[in-house]
């Protein structure tokens, strides 16, 4: 029998090439839909066409002969065939457990980014997201009766004879402090986590981790919404390298900037006073050779010349690309814009990523290595005639993880004071990172004490210059912005 007959029909080829096909530029939603809507037969066509592409294309790089393109395909189809029935397989028992038990879930397929144009992106696990819908009593991480039934249920889904890890995130709205919404979604995050391993699945498999309201899908600031937040997130991966990989590409993801994490809007009317959300208590220690000399601080109000701030879009953040490579994942619950200003948002505090064997934390950073020029430097920049120094930036190149927070010294009228006393104000950052830049967000611990409530400042991953910032502060009735772009000291 030749090789051509080996093959399905000119008909079949052209329908599973035009399925691979936009299975390959339409996203993990259309994937899902796909998936679950289509037989296995079609599914391990439609996942071994992709496989066999991608061997191909492996091989051809490669620069192998006809044998070597022949054994990719093979290999290809193989491992797509199987990676498209496991994913129908979890997701199909995943989707039944709900509609079954009525359990408020979404299910996402986690890809890997194609390394080339032509390359098919590689699965790489599932995400569901379980909405809290009661399971944990307010301020509580002992699950109810009702929610140990629920994750029971869905845990047989993960039962198996897979090593895969498995990572479970707790999230919380943004009532309350960081701190404690951190430990809080932690523990809860644990206690699922419990169930898990309870039902049969291997301890060594799993890892957990307290996002707090760190990652915000819905508005804080509307009571109405703000309960969407309230959340635990199981990720399963192929491998503990995807696992790392998941970990980093969550960790300072700016897609999370698209809703705030302050609980009260902060436009009120003209006359009254805005209510900014304040930070918690973390001083960072700053050396003499870090900043300029401190004095006590000034509760006097600076005119730093900007304007009003309006109720529309926040342009700063548009200049932030999305970093490439890592993961797609589309929907709809993070595809919001704009994304909020600091003066919409509060500290974000998540946790690290666990192993629940051990407790022992999981290191995510490659290296300790600095960006260019935030390896503890001062980054200082006129606003109205007053110098703002922001002291010390240092933040890593791995993730733009923030390894101390600056503290924020104003000298007023700068010209006419140079070598004068600056007054300091204890700060705390957040970083996020883009393709090409970062956003370095710093909140004053106490606004009310001080003439700037918060500064957002996009600074090219080179570290020679700022792109651009914003500088809030509040002149008395409401809030006002002004531009500021610091520069390396």
């Amino acid at each position: 029998m030749s090789q051509a007959s080996l093959l399905p029909s000119r008909p079949v080829r052209l329908a599973v090439l035009t399925v691979a096909i936009s299975l390959g530029v339409t996203g993990c939603a259309t994937v899902d839909n796909f998936s679950s809507g289509q037989s296995r037969t079609v599914n391990c066509l439609a996942g071994g066409f992709l496989g066999a592409a991608t061997g191909v294309a492996a091989a051809a790089l490669a620069k192998g002969d006809g044998a070597t393109l022949i054994a990719g395909a093979v290999v290809g189809a193989s491992v797509g065939c199987g990676a498209a029935l496991a994913y129908k397989n979890r997701l199909e028992r995943l989707k039944q457990i709900a509609e079954q038990e009525k359990i408020p879930l979404q299910v996402e397929t986690l890809q890997t980014a194609a390394a080339t144009p032509s390359a098919a992106p590689q699965e790489a696990g599932l995400v569901a997201q379980i909405a809290d819908e009661g399971m944990f009593p307010i301020g509580s991480a002992q699950l109810n009766d009702e929610g140990r039934r629920k994750i029971g249920k869905l845990a047989s889904a993960y039962v198996g004879k897979e090593a895969t890890p498995i990572l479970i995130v707790g999230h919380t709205d943004a009532t309350g402090t960081p701190a404690i919404n951190q430990a809080l979604s932690e523990q809860r995050a644990r206690a699922v986590a419990s169930i898990l391993v309870e039902q049969g699945i291997s301890r060594d498999r799993m890892y957990f981790q307290g996002a707090g309201a760190s990652r915000p899908i819905a508005d804080n600031s509307n009571p109405l919404e703000r309960g969407k937040n309230r959340r635990v997130e199981i990720v399963e991966l192929n491998d503990k390298a995807m696992l790392v990989k998941r970990i980093n590409a969550e960790k300072n993801n700016a897609k999370y900037l698209a809703h705030g994490t302050a609980t009260e809007s902060v436009a009120k009317p003209e006359g009254k006073k805005p209510v900014v959300a304040t930070a918690p208590s973390k001083a960072a220690k700053t050396t003499d050779a870090e900043a300029p000399r401190q004095t006590k601080p000034s509760l006097a109000k600076i005119d730093f010349g900007g304007q009003p701030v309006d109720s529309g879009a926040w342009k700063l953040g548009q200049a932030l690309r999305p970093k490439s490579g890592g993961f797609a994942l589309i929907s709809s619950a993070y595809a919001q814009v704009p994304m909020s200003s600091c003066q919409q948002d509060a500290p974000r505090v998540s946790g690290e990523v666990k192993s629940f064997a051990t407790g022992a934390a999981l290191s995510d950073h490659v290296t300790r290595e600095y960006l260019p020029g935030m390896n503890g430097r001062a980054w200082a920049g006129l606003v109205n005639g007053h110098l703002v120094t922001l002291s010390p930036v240092a933040v890593l190149r791995d993730n733009a993880a923030l390894v101390k927070d600056p503290k924020v010294f104003i000298t007023q009228n700068y010209e006419k004071n140079k070598g004068g006393p600056s007054d300091a104000y204890t700060a705390v950052a957040n970083t996020y990172e883009g393709e090409d830049a970062i956003l370095y967000r710093v909140f004053l611990e106490k606004p009310e004490q001080a003439p700037v409530s918060c500064i957002d400042v996009l600074i090219k991953k080179t570290g020679d210059k700022s792109i651009d910032g914003d500088l809030f502060y509040d002149n008395g009735t409401k809030p006002y912005i002004a531009t500021y772009a610091p520069v390396r000291g």
